[in-house]
């Protein structure tokens, strides 16, 4: 069963004859358990695509179903409700609020979701992730490998149905790269979650489950 389905959906920046579609009709199923990949050129689309499924923008047109809601249909303010609860994004760039421990930037995202259990919550996705030893760190005293692994723990301390990341492995060395792109796969083997990459990377292809290609808006590759 698919957790995610996107049927027709079309993105365009800019109005009238300046407008640049980015996605055009792309339809797809992404079900869980399984480490999948949206790969393709820069501006191929892909990011607009998960942000798409992210519930951060709406499509133009087509539907976007996620764990059984039509966010295309939702508002703004719905989206961002329906984001926080059901979405764990890992960015390329970290994003970790740099006065705060690595315990207790995920513990915010957890506080800012209202969500109880903090304490443990917390400390069992610095587990997941290999940094339970380090959670007092703040993000200066740790390498660019240990600040993608506390986004990640960030991501997936609510226990989102759906874990998107974009370039996550682009500002990491070789080493730092391969400890994140593993970890990614032991995290989408999870039955109940959905787990897409947004990569250039060659490093992850080989681990991946299911390997998607954009070009110029169109799904043009669909490994499986």
């Amino acid at each position: 069963m698919h957790s995610v389905e996107v049927r027709n959906v079309s993105l365009g920046y800019g109005t009238g004859a300046e407008t640049s579609l980015v996605l055009k009709q792309v339809s797809l199923g992404l079900s869980p358990g399984r480490l999948i990949v949206i790969s393709g050129p820069s501006g191929s689309g892909k990011t607009s695509l998960v942000s798409i499924i992210g519930a951060m923008i709406a499509p133009d047109s087509g539907e976007v179903i996620v764990d059984g809601v039509n966010i295309g249909s939702l508002t703004e303010e719905e989206r961002a409700s329906f984001r926080r609860e059901k979405i764990g994004y890992v960015f390329q760039s970290f994003r970790l609020m740099a006065a705060l421990t690595a315990e207790e930037n995920v513990s915010l995202s957890l506080e800012l979701r209202r969500i109880g259990r903090r304490r443990e919550r917390c400390q069992a996705a610095l587990e997941t992730v290999g940094l339970a030893a380090k959670g007092k760190l703040k993000p200066h005293q740790m390498s660019h490998g240990e600040k993608q692994r506390v986004a990640i723990a960030r991501a997936i301390a609510h226990t989102p149905p759906v874990v998107l990341a974009d370039e996550p492995t682009a500002s990491l060395d070789a080493a730092n790269g391969t400890q994140v792109t593993n970890l990614l796969s032991d995290i989408a083997r999870d039955p109940t979650r959905t787990v897409a990459i947004v990569t250039h990377d060659p490093r992850v292809i080989p681990l991946a489950q299911r390997v998607i290609r954009l070009e110029d808006g169109r799904i043009v590759g669909d490994q499986q």
